[in-house]
């Protein structure tokens, strides 16, 4: 958390406290005592300590000087601690819309379509609107297709979002899998089923 200390009259040895809420009575880390080079820069760069996932803080400071007196506090900044990824999704179906043969495609076949639709199920993901669904080739993360697909809350209660492959190479086999980032970042485990 970087700490602004204009007009805050801190000097060297003074220190600074986070709290959770307007109150003194929820510290988070430990306090830190300001330095000379703190007050030349006019902020302080300090840690919240361990978060617990799940919990909304509401982050503030107070400046406490060496004879004891404390300052009001500073306006909050809310976050949300979350560290738990989605479940993981699996792919319902994927579609061909290219003539002359277009419609559901089964695992293991072929297709003219360079850009096919992948039916992704959400269910049991805990997926809400503003993750993202992204395509691999294979199991790991390292062969990307397509770009990420943001959910919407249509999406949410359909319970399956339709992603593209973006462009496929022709002669090319793709194992075709799914995962599910939330908005933290945290990414959920392959897709229970692969789609080749």
């Amino acid at each position: 958390v970087q700490v602004s200390l204009a007009g805050t009259n801190a000097v060297a040895g003074d220190t600074v406290q986070l709290y959770n809420g307007a109150g003194t009575g929820s510290q988070l880390g430990t306090s830190y005592t300001l330095l000379a080079s703190d007050i030349t820069n006019g902020f302080a760069i300090m840690q919240t300590g361990v978060l617990t996932n799940g919990v909304t803080y509401a982050i503030t400071g107070r400046v406490t000087d060496q004879a004891g007196n404390q300052s009001a506090a500073s306006s909050s900044f809310v976050v949300t601690e979350d560290t738990s990824a989605p479940n993981a999704p699996s792919i319902i179906s994927v579609t061909d819309d290219v003539s002359p043969v277009t419609g559901t495609l089964a695992s293991g076949g072929s297709t003219n379509d360079t850009d096919l639709t992948v039916k992704v199920s959400l269910t049991g993901t805990n997926a809400v609107a503003g993750d993202t669904v992204q395509l691999y080739n294979g199991s790991g993360t390292g062969s990307l297709l397509g770009s990420s697909y943001t959910l919407t809350a249509t999406d949410i209660s359909n319970t399956f979002a339709n992603v593209q492959t973006g462009t496929l190479t022709n002669g090319t086999t793709y194992a075709i899998t799914a995962r599910v980032t939330d908005a933290a970042g945290n990414q959920s485990a392959v897709s229970t089923n692969t789609f080749t």
